[in-house]
């Protein structure tokens, strides 16, 4: 009974052992470092700087991420890509295992007035924007840069007015719809 007793405790032992040699070859689960995504919403390709330093450039409509970073303060800066024309910024503590995600958008904006006579449905880009009554106006916000194309249309679908704005500064635009 006592030899029995003897190769359980032996067993029980070695299996200990070689559980924790086991273990202690399995490799550590690194945290990550901070992550930064750049999302382009602004309608043209730019370039991206951090702290003054290119990073890379981003089409229009694309994201792109720069990975283990250090804890810090960045600031971000999105240029016109190739001319180095300003079109955005953003300052972020930068925190360790975290991850940020910066949108760059235009803050151009188009004010429509309807001074048609009756409610009209605002179209930007074939893009359903909203209804306006007559005798108001409407603010379209983030518009991206480039030519966009506006539409409004009565109740029975029919087009009764159409512009294109050339959205080039972040400025408030204007378009007045009259009879």
């Amino acid at each position: 009974m006592k030899l029995k007793k003897k190769i359980q405790t032996i067993g029980i032992f070695t299996l200990s052992c070689v559980l924790l040699l086991g273990l202690g070859g399995c490799k550590k689960v690194l945290v990550p470092d901070a992550i930064i995504t750049v999302s382009n919403e602004c309608g043209l390709a730019i370039d991206v700087f951090f702290n003054n330093v290119f990073q890379f450039s981003l089409e229009y409509e694309a994201t792109r991420s720069v990975e283990e970073l250090d804890d810090g303060t960045y600031e971000l800066e999105a240029r016109r890509k190739g001319t180095g024309e300003f079109v955005a910024s953003e300052t972020l503590d930068v925190i360790f295992n975290r991850i940020y995600t910066w949108y760059v958008y235009s803050s151009a904006s188009i004010k429509v007035i309807n001074n048609y006579g009756e409610t009209l449905s605002i179209y930007g880009d074939d893009i359903f924007s909203g209804n306006i009554e007559d005798q108001a106006d409407a603010t379209m916000d983030n518009v991206p840069y480039g030519d966009r194309k506006l539409e409004a249309k009565t109740s029975d679908d029919t087009i009764v007015a159409t512009t294109t704005i050339s959205i080039l500064v972040d400025i408030e635009y204007e378009w007045t719809i009259n009879k």
